[in-house]
């Protein structure tokens, strides 16, 4: 479903009306299946064996939610608001600990070959209930999607090698590395980083911080300023080099909210909507007033 927006977006942009049209109405009937069948109350499922048996439901005894589904049925669009705000509440409730969020909860214990290799995993450890690091940004960009600031922080810094330098010796591994995995809360070493440099998180990480907690990001139109900020932060700056040009964006916070643009001013103008691309070479000064 998540793909699909994209091409929908193109083919809207090239005038592709019959590309519009039949990727719409594919992406309606995914949507639709999804919130028919892979809800399961309070949660999404996270699929099915080969024999029809659900994974990552309430019904199962271990491996009842996973973080992925959760996640991405918000970040896909494919979950409702009422929907979206439960299944994330689900992983503050389920999966989230001091050093990030678990990839699945409760870890299998035993192995069942009709869930796979991740029951066979031992528990705390990689895909079986670790603290998986390249899950975790995509639960940060849900959270700052529905404007839950205060919670996609939390789950920043719960995370962050820099967080965890006084914790040297749980973590072992270097305070300027994501490691691909923590150990997690059922292992006796809850907290252990390993295989640092083993992963693509960092670059997952820098997204989900620039584009949706600072919340500057690139679209066809131009650049979109709409941060996910927790309430006590009064101000932030930064700088966004985009096709030649460079913005020095200023942003604030005065009523303490989690997300909201109230004003924008581009070069003393006041301005509404995307920032256009601005001539190459130029620089450009952005404030924004949330609220």
């Amino acid at each position: 479903y998540w793909a699909l927006q994209y091409v929908i977006e193109v083919a809207k942009i090239l005038g592709k009306e019959d590309d519009v049209s039949k990727y719409t109405s594919i992406a309606q009937e995914v949507k639709t299946n999804c919130e028919n069948i892979l809800w399961d109350g309070d949660w999404y499922i996270r699929g099915f064996t080969s024999e029809g048996q659900k994974i990552g439901t309430n019904e199962n005894s271990e491996g009842k939610v996973f973080l992925n589904a959760q996640s991405w049925a918000v970040v896909s669009g494919v979950a409702s608001s009422d929907r979206a705000q439960k299944c994330t509440d689900a992983i503050e409730k389920h999966l989230s600990s001091d050093y990030g969020n678990h990839l699945v909860w409760p870890a299998y214990s035993q192995p069942d070959d009709s869930v796979g290799y991740v029951t066979r995993v031992y528990p705390g450890v990689k895909e079986n209930a670790s603290n998986f690091s390249h899950s975790n940004p995509w639960a940060i960009i849900a959270d700052c999607m529905l404007g839950n600031g205060d919670r996609a922080m939390k789950y920043l810094d719960a995370i962050l090698p820099y967080n965890q330098n006084d914790d040297i010796e749980t973590r072992e591994a270097e305070p300027y590395s994501f490691c691909q995995f923590i150990m997690g809360e059922r292992h006796s070493r809850h907290g252990q980083a390993r295989h640092p440099w083993l992963t693509g998180s960092a670059s997952w990480f820098y997204v989900a911080i620039s584009q949706w907690i600072l919340g500057v990001r690139t679209t066809f139109e131009g650049l979109v300023i709409d941060p996910s900020i927790p309430k006590d932060w009064k101000e932030f700056s930064l700088v966004r080099k985009w096709r030649g040009a460079i913005y020095e964006i200023q942003v604030t916070n005065p009523d303490g909210v989690n997300k909201g643009v109230k004003s924008i001013t581009l070069n003393g103008d006041v301005h509404q909507g995307v920032i256009p691309s601005m001539p190459e070479g130029s620089k450009n000064h952005v404030q924004v007033i949330m609220g």
